[in-house]
C-alpha cells in the first residue's frame, strides 16, 4: 500500500497506529485463522497427491466448518460495529 500524499510505501507500524485494540485483535485473529486454514488445505492437497485412495472427507468437512464459523463470526462482528456506529445517541436521563 502506498501513502496517498507522498506515494511512498507505508511501513507496518504506520498501518497499526491509530487503530483500536479491538481492530488489532481482530486482524491478528484473522491472520492466525487464515494461516491455519491454508496450512490445513495444503496438508489435504499433499495427502491427496501422495495417496489418492486416502479418505479425507472428515478433514475436508472440518475445514469447511472452520471456514463457515469464522466467516459468520467476522460478519457478525462487522455488522455489530456498523450497527453501533449508526445507532442514534441515547437520550439524556
Amino acid at each position: 500500500m502506498a501513502d496517498e500524499e507522498t506515494g511512498r510505501p507505508r511501513r507496518a507500524v504506520e498501518l497499526i497506529v491509530g487503530r483500536s485494540v479491538t481492530d488489532l485483535i481482530i486482524l491478528t485473529f484473522t491472520l492466525v485463522v487464515a494461516i491455519s486454514i491454508l496450512a490445513t488445505g495444503a496438508t489435504i492437497a499433499i495427502i491427496e497427491i501422495k495417496d489418492p485412495t486416502t479418505d479425507t472427507t472428515a478433514i475436508v468437512e472440518t475445514l469447511t466448518g472452520m471456514i463457515t464459523t469464522i466467516i459468520g463470526a467476522l460478519l457478525g462482528l462487522i455488522a455489530g460495529k456498523n450497527e453501533s456506529r449508526s445507532a442514534p445517541p441515547a437520550p439524556p436521563p
